[in-house]
């Protein structure tokens, strides 16, 4: 079948080429050339040579979508997961693999999975003796991410067992999604009961396993490599915080600043930004007062609009809030800041 080539729109959400780890090899023997279909996905060929490269998790998502209709392998993301090991997510992979314990691993693989993947999120839930690791797609629901969320759910289960032991087993493994006709290959895979058209996806396994050491674990490499993944995330951190404030500022004249449309015009959902800022220790009402105040000080230094009207641009309900705020800030009203601005 043939495919045409694909663009993904620039701001969509980025994840790095290490994800395809196996791709190329997997459809080779499969009898196909990989070559169209990652073109028709939207990913350079020489990409896959450079796993720290980015790509957008659309184009990662469609090029598993192309390969298993292309090669008839209907499972094909649990297939390429058994090709695949946790060092495809680079440091934060190196990183939980030598963590003391699975608590541990799993909650700093919880915190910095955006170092690999900005479009995924994952999740701890203990329920008494069970442990629940969820994983979800921010803003995906329909199928074509089912391929990537079994991928995904898989090499989870892998790296558990290999740092483990290999006799390790879930208790169960839950999808969200419809159930398949033929489901041999999750017994084969995960060596459990396998449940589809559940409310979350997850790995379901006794919370005792939480406190077993690691087998790889290595105190003094465990914390020379979460200092380099903390610098990292922080460098990641202050792009979206920059990236957000962008978009405010560039849309701020337009009417009023909503979390929805700014996520929206950023590639994520609404709830994925709001995690993402929770997560590097800021918000959207944070960032929101930041450049409201920034561009106050600008409109106040470089023109003459009155007080009322730039409280109308930035998005205040009336002048009264606008001053508060502005005072708060500043230690002064607007306008004696302004007439201080022009003394100076």
């Amino acid at each position: 079948m043939a495919y045409a080539a694909v663009m993904d729109r620039p701001g969509g959400i980025m994840i790095r080429a290490g994800s395809m780890e196996g791709f190329r090899n997997l459809v080779f023997e499969l009898g196909r050339d990989p070559a169209p279909m990652l073109l028709a996905a939207g990913i350079d060929p020489a990409l896959l040579d450079q796993p720290d490269k980015l790509i957008t998790t659309v184009s990662f998502r469609r090029a598993l979508n192309i390969a298993a209709l292309e090669t008839g392998i209907a499972r094909f993301g649990l297939v390429l997961s058994q090709r695949q090991t946790f060092e495809k997510l680079g440091a934060i992979g190196y990183l939980v693999r030598h963590a003391p314990n699975l608590a541990v691993s799993v909650n700093r693989l919880n915190r910095f999975l955006k170092t690999h993947d900005a479009g995924s999120l994952n999740g701890l839930e203990i329920d008494d003796d069970l442990a629940l690791w969820t994983h979800n797609l921010t803003g995906v629901t329909d199928e074509s991410a089912i391929q990537q969320t079994e991928l995904s759910v898989s090499l989870g289960c892998r790296f558990v067992r290999s740092a483990l032991g290999e006799e390790w087993c879930p208790d169960r493994v839950l999808f969200e999604h419809a159930s398949p006709v033929d489901v041999e290959i999750y017994s084969r895979i995960f060596r459990c009961p396998v449940l589809f058209g559940q409310p979350l996806t997850a790995l379901e396994f006794p919370a005792a396993d939480l406190l077993r050491p690691l087998r790889s674990a290595d105190p003094g490499l465990f914390e020379i490599l979460e200092r380099h993944v903390v610098e990292i995330n922080s460098q990641i951190a202050d792009d979206l915080a920059s990236r957000v404030k962008a978009q405010m500022q560039r849309t701020i004249e337009d009417g009023p600043i909503r979390l929805d449309l700014v996520a929206r015009q950023l590639g994520l959902s609404r709830h994925s930004l709001q995690s993402q800022l929770r997560s590097v220790g800021t918000s959207f009402q944070t960032l929101l007062d930041d450049v409201r105040f920034e561009l106050a000080r600008r409109y106040l230094r470089e023109t003459r609009l009155p007080i009322a009207e730039v409280s109308a641009i930035l998005g205040y309900a009336e002048p009264a809030v606008f001053t508060r705020a502005f005072s708060r800030r500043a230690g002064q009203t607007p306008r004696r800041w302004r007439q201080v601005q022009a003394m100076g």
